[in-house]
């Protein structure tokens, strides 16, 4: 709730904005084994004193309910690191904040390894009667990927891409990824069941090659 509230109150004093404008976002750390600061402002404001978001641990997200519009700098450093000194580990400059709408900043490993952050639009519109929506977002060091769903292909990804899919709630779904065509298993099959009117957004994040392949599950509401 720290977290939350911290910045919260960091992003209001920079960007002010009606409810009717004000989009909902999540910010989402998808590099694991690494604690990082983010530090958040105007694009070309000075970068802060202290971090907007401190200590920022893998698999965290951090829910904004009313941001924007603006456009922003987001840096993201070495957990400690000094921001007036210090290279960035990823550095997203001129972001824009749509209002309203709802986009979620992650940051993750690009298909080579190396640190980058991807925003993602939102679909926020309510899932079909008796439906749940599923947005897979392939954001690992890892070959293309495909979906199944009882070894059905459904959506086939490579890094940064995604797709949704909207599934029927209540029915357990066998599901796996597959090396596109060959049908070779990525992961074990997860049979899953998902809740009616919620929608899922499933991040396929780390290193195949580096043992750190992972998953993060977001449920919204």
């Amino acid at each position: 709730m720290r977290i939350v509230s911290t910045l919260a109150l960091t992003l209001a004093l920079v960007i002010s904005a009606s409810a009717a404008e004000a989009a909902r976002v999540f910010i989402i750390h998808g590099i694991p084994g690494v604690n990082v600061d983010v530090y958040a402002n105007l694009a070309g404001a000075p970068i802060g004193a202290t971090p907007t978001i401190a200590n920022f641990q893998p698999k965290q997200i951090v829910d904004l309910p009313a941001v924007g519009p603006a456009t922003v700098d987001i840096r993201i450093f070495a957990a400690g690191a000094n921001p007036q000194s210090a290279m960035p580990v990823i550095a997203v400059l001129g972001a824009a904040v749509p209002g309203p709408g709802e986009i979620s900043i992650l940051a993750h490993l690009d298909g080579h390894g190396a640190p980058t952050a991807t925003i993602y639009r939102n679909d926020n519109s309510a899932p079909l009667p008796g439906a749940a929506r599923v947005s897979v977002r392939h954001a690992a060091e890892a070959p293309a990927v495909q979906l199944t769903a009882g070894g059905v292909p459904k959506l086939a990804l490579s890094n940064p891409y995604f797709g949704d899919l909207e599934v029927p709630a209540g029915v357990n779904l066998p599901l796996q990824l597959q090396v596109p065509f060959t049908g070779a298993a990525i992961t074990p099959t997860a049979t899953l069941s998902f809740t009616a009117g919620v929608r899922y957004f499933v991040y396929a994040i780390g290193s195949v090659t580096g043992g750190t392949f992972d998953f993060i599950v977001q449920a919204v509401r």
